[in-house]
C-alpha cells in the first residue's frame, strides 16, 4: 500500500512539472475555483459558506444549486488557502487527496479480488491493473475537465468492495460512507449513472453466492445514505426542477460526442495515439471534433484484454458479469440514435447529456474483469502484452500537450499571473459597492475569436465571486429560474449578453454596468454606464 502511494504521488508530480496548477483548467478555472475562493472567505469571516454574494446578483443560495453541492471535506478544507500564496493550488490539493483514496480502494479491492479468484496473481500485475485505471482516465479526471469526476472515481472501488464483503454490516456501513462521499465530492449524474451499474453488479453478486447480502447491503446502504443527506439534499433538488436542465435536453444533445463504433476500438487500444495520428494523417479529423475524445478510452492496461478474452478456460459468473456491464456501457457510450432516443423520453435518464460518465465506469469495469480472469495458459506472454500495452498508452504522451477538453489558456495566463487581480482593482474604483454587471458580447466576433477572449476580463463564468464583483449572470446549467435577478437569458451559456440584449436587460434593471467585449484582436473592452462609455483598455496590464 506504502509503495502505491508514493508512486501515486510520484506520478502526480510529474503532471504537475507538465502543467504547474495541473488541475486549474476549463470548468475547474472558470466554474469551480471561483466559488471555492468565495466559500473559503466566507468561513474564514465566519460568514454562511452557503451564500454567494457576487454570482447571479448576490444573495445567491448554492445550497439550492445542484451543480455547487461540493460540500465534501476535500473541497472544502483547501478553500481555506483563499487569498494566500497556495490560493492556486486547492484544486490540485482537492484531486491529489481525491487520487490517493482511488489508490487505496482500488489496492484493496485488488488484493480482495486476487484473494478471492487468483491468488498466484503477482504484486507487479496487481500495481499494473491499479494504476492503469487511476491514470488511464486521466482525459476526465486527471485530464482534468471537472474536478469533481474524480469523487466518483475514487467512490467506485469502496462501494464494490462494500458490495462483496462478507460482513454485510461492515458493507452496508461502507456503501453508507462512500455514497454519501460520492453525493458530495462528486458530478451528481456520474452518481446516478453509476448508481444503475453498481445495483445490476450487486444483483448479479447476489445470485452467484445464492445470498441476497450484498444487494440488501447495497440498496440498504443507498436508502441511509440518502436519509442522512436529505438536508442538503432536497434544497438541490427542489432548485434543480426549478432549472432548465430539469427539462432534459435533446435528442441531438443525448447523442452528441459519442464515440462511433468504427472508432471505439482504436480509443481503448490506441487512444494516446490517435490526437497525434490525426494531426499527422487528418484522416480522424472528424472523429476529434472535440479535443481529445478519442483518449476517453485510451487504457493502460487495454491489451491484457484479449488474451482473457481468447482463453480457454471456463468462464465464472462474476467474470462474465463484469465484462456484460463493461458491454452495456460500451453501447451507452457508443449511443446510437435508439438509445439516445429513449433516453431522452425517459424522465429518470432525460437530463444526462454527454456518454463521457459512462467512458469512466467502462474503464472500472474492464479492470475488474481483468483482475478477475487470468488465463493462464498465457502466463508467458503476459508481460510481453502488459508491456505492449503500457508503451501504447505511455509513450505518446510526451508528444502532446497536456489533456484538456478546454485549457482557457488566456484565463489560466492572466489569473495565474496576476494580471486580471490587477485590472479588477482599477476597474472597481469605477462601480459604487453596491453596483452590479453584466457582459455584453456580439456573437459574430465572439465565434470567430472564441480562443483569443480572456473571459476573465470580462466578468463573465462565476470569475466576478473570484474578484469580488457582483454580476446579474454566472456560470451553472443547474441555476434555479426563480433565483435569477432578472428573467432575460444570456445568449451564451457562461453569462455573457448579446448586443441585441442589451435593451432588455437594461429595462429590467437600469442601473446595471455594462461590461462590453469590443474588440478581441486587439482587446479592447468598455464600461458603460448612464449611456457613458469608458474604455478600459489602458487597465490591462501588458
Amino acid at each position: 500500500m506504502k509503495r502505491h502511494l508514493i508512486l501515486c504521488l510520484a506520478i502526480l508530480s510529474l503532471l504537475e512539472i507538465w502543467r504547474p496548477h495541473y488541475f486549474l483548467t476549463d470548468d475547474n478555472l472558470s466554474a469551480g475555483f471561483p466559488i471555492l475562493v468565495e466559500i473559503g472567505r466566507h468561513l474564514k469571516e465566519a460568514k454562511s459558506p452557503f451564500i454567494s454574494d457576487h454570482i447571479f446578483g448576490g444573495h445567491y443560495d448554492l445550497l439550492r444549486d445542484i451543480g455547487f453541492l461540493c460540500w465534501h471535506p476535500f473541497c472544502i478544507l483547501p478553500s481555506l488557502l483563499a487569498d494566500t500564496r497556495a490560493e492556486f493550488w486547492m484544486m490540485d490539493i482537492t484531486a491529489f487527496l481525491f487520487i490517493l483514496l482511488a489508490t487505496v480502494g482500488f489496492t484493496l479491492l485488488a488484493c480482495e479480488l486476487r484473494r478471492e479468484f487468483n491468488p498466484t496473481l503477482p504484486d507487479l500485475y496487481l500495481t499494473f491493473y491499479t494504476f492503469s485505471f487511476l491514470f488511464s482516465t486521466y482525459i476526465l479526471t486527471v485530464g482534468p475537465s471537472w474536478g469533481n469526476f474524480l469523487g466518483n472515481q475514487s467512490a467506485l472501488p469502496w462501494l464494490v468492495l462494500g458490495i462483496l464483503d462478507r460482513k454485510m454490516m461492515r458493507g452496508t456501513g461502507l456503501v453508507i460512507l462512500f455514497t454519501i462521499h460520492s453525493i458530495f465530492g462528486g458530478y451528481q449524474a456520474l452518481s446516478l449513472s453509476s448508481g444503475i451499474c453498481l445495483t445490476l453488479f450487486a444483483l448479479g453478486i447476489s445470485i452467484y453466492r445464492l445470498s441476497p447480502a450484498p444487494l440488501f447491503a447495497w440498496c440498504a446502504g443507498n436508502i441511509l445514505a440518502l436519509l442522512l443527506s436529505t438536508p442538503f439534499l432536497f434544497p438541490a433538488i427542489w432548485g434543480f426542477i426549478h432549472s432548465s436542465r430539469a427539462g432534459g435536453f435533446s435528442q441531438d444533445d443525448c447523442s452528441l460526442f459519442s464515440i462511433p463504433i468504427s472508432i471505439f476500438p482504436l480509443s481503448l487500444f490506441l487512444g494516446n495515439w490517435t490526437a497525434i495520428l490525426a494531426n499527422l494523417t487528418g484522416s480522424l479529423k472528424e472523429a476529434l471534433s472535440f479535443p481529445y475524445l478519442p483518449t476517453l478510452l485510451a487504457c493502460g492496461a487495454a491489451w491484457c484484454v484479449l488474451p482473457a478474452l481468447v482463453g480457454s478456460r471456463r468462464w465464472r459468473f462474476p467474470e462474465a458479469l463484469c465484462l456484460a456491464i463493461a458491454l452495456l456501457l460500451m453501447v451507452l457510450i457508443i449511443r446510437p440514435n435508439a438509445i439516445a432516443l429513449a433516453m431522452h423520453h425517459t424522465p429518470f435518464l432525460r437530463s444526462l447529456r454527454w456518454p463521457f460518465r459512462e467512458s469512466l465506469q467502462f474503464l472500472f469495469f474492464i479492470h475488474l474483469f481483468l483482475l478477475i480472469r487470468v488465463q493462464e495458459q498465457f502466463i508467458r506472454l503476459r508481460s510481453v502484452i502488459s508491456l505492449l500495452s503500457l508503451a501504447a498508452f505511455i509513450l505518446p504522451l510526451p508528444l502532446g500537450r497536456a489533456p484538456s477538453f478546454n485549457a482557457l489558456s488566456m484565463d489560466r495566463q492572466e489569473v495565474l499571473s496576476g494580471k486580471a487581480e490587477i485590472f479588477w482593482n482599477q476597474v472597481k474604483l469605477r462601480l459604487n459597492p453596491h453596483d452590479q454587471i453584466a457582459t455584453v458580447i456580439d456573437s459574430d466576433p465572439w465565434a470567430k475569436n472564441i480562443e483569443k477572449i480572456p473571459y476573465s476580463l470580462l466578468g463573465t463564468a462565476n470569475f466576478p465571486a473570484l474578484y469580488q464583483v457582483t454580476s446579474v449572470s454566472g456560470y451553472s446549467m443547474t441555476s434555479p429560474a426563480d433565483q435569477m435577478p432578472i428573467k432575460t437569458i444570456p445568449f451564451f451559456w457562461f453569462g455573457a449578453y448579446s448586443e441585441k440584449q442589451v435593451a432588455a436587460i437594461l429595462q429590467e434593471k437600469p442601473e446595471l454596468k455594462i461590461i462590453e467585449l469590443v474588440s478581441a484582436t486587439p482587446l479592447k473592452i468598455m464600461l458603460i454606464a448612464g449611456g457613458k462609455k469608458t474604455d478600459l483598455t489602458p487597465y490591462l496590464t501588458p
